[in-house]
């Protein structure tokens, strides 16, 4: 055999396998022809090719195609494959509906036993509905009941939540929170009604402002090459300070803030020993306004102060017959020559006090 045919026979195989995984992805019967059957509907719910057609909850085939009726662009015809052992009623429907998890599918309903002619034929139609989630899980009969119901339990209570609104009991929480949500809607449309008022009153000046930002703009623009100097220039002096030996400065900075410490530490301890001093001066001043120690006994005692006085006064007068009279105090002279100098002293003051 040659290559050729192996390569064609490779091929042909592919191509089967291809058609059969086509039509197994799709839901059909691999192995065995269905019926087609044809359904219009109004709206299809999307509905997809490969979506299930069921009978009685069971899978009969499967959606072959969707798409708009050539002649009828309103409407969208569906091609269903199924089952050729499966009979179906002409006055049968395909119901279009859909799960709670948002899948669709076709069901046949209303579907009867048939017998040639009453059946629907290959390549033949079916009437088609849409269902909607409501009709697909309650019977046709029984959506107006529970609709019915519906509407007479939603009007009690919507009565109920009137009534609720209404009433004007102060421990009522809703009925007050709608009439404090309708006094903020009142508040809001007199705050709307007043901005509208201000932007009307103030609108010509809205108007000149906008125009000088217009202008303003526009003079921006005009100058952007002068602007771009600017920034250049500011760009320029900043390359120059980065460039500067910054470091030089700042460690002589630091070295004079040193300084400036070491002073200010210098000079809190000559405060402090200023306060030292200071204190013991007021101690020793409070000592001798108390009379302690020789100098507040000085200060304090009238009677020393008087001593000391007299005691001055003595010693002035000795001091001066000292210099008026040395001889007296002459350690060698007998007391015969100091009478003598005595007497002397004596003639010469009486013969000045004659003249």
């Amino acid at each position: 055999m040659s290559n050729e045919i192996k390569i064609g026979i490779l091929a042909v195989v592919a191509i089967v396998l291809g058609i059969v995984g086509v039509k197994f992805m799709k839901g059909q019967n691999v192995f065995s022809s269905d019926n087609t059957i044809y359904v219009k509907y109004d709206e299809v719910a999307q509905l997809s090719p490969s979506s299930p057609v069921l009978m009685n909850g069971l899978q009969v085939g499967s959606v072959a195609d969707v798409k708009l009726d050539p002649n009828d662009m309103n409407s969208v015809l569906v091609s269903l494959h199924i089952d050729k052992n499966i009979r179906i009623h002409k006055d049968a429907r395909a119901e279009i509906g859909s799960s709670m998890m948002g899948g669709t599918y076709v069901t046949i309903g209303n579907n009867k036993n048939c017998k040639d002619a009453s059946c629907v034929p290959n390549e033949g139609t079916l009437k088609g509905i849409t269902l909607g989630i409501l009709g697909s899980m309650l019977p046709k009969e029984d959506i107006n009941e529970y609709t019915a119901a519906l509407r007479q339990n939603l009007g009690g209570m919507l009565d109920t939540v009137n009534q609720k609104i209404n009433d004007p009991d102060p421990n009522n929480k809703i009925g007050q929170s709608i009439r404090d949500l309708s006094a903020t809607l009142e508040s809001l449309k007199a705050s709307t009604l007043q901005l509208e008022s201000i932007m009307r009153n103030n609108a010509q000046n809205l108007n000149t402002t906008m125009s000088n930002m217009a202008k303003l703009t526009n003079t921006l623009a005009d100058n952007n090459d002068k602007i771009s100097g600017i920034l250049a220039n500011t760009q320029s002096f900043t390359n120059d300070l980065s460039q500067m030996k910054l470091s030089n400065t700042l460690s002589k900075a630091d070295t004079t803030l040193i300084s400036a410490n070491q002073a200010v530490q210098q000079l809190r301890t000559t405060l402090a020993t200023s306060d030292k001093m200071v204190t013991n001066l007021n101690e020793m001043v409070t000592k001798m306004k108390n009379g302690e120690g020789t100098i507040g006994l000085m200060l304090n005692d009238d009677q020393l102060y008087k001593n000391i006085t007299e005691t001055t006064e003595s010693l002035s007068k000795v001091l001066k017959d000292f210099k008026e009279k040395p001889y007296r105090y002459m350690p060698l002279k007998s007391r015969r020559k100091v009478l003598k100098h005595d007497e002397k002293d004596a003639e010469a003051a009486a013969n000045g006090n004659k003249n």
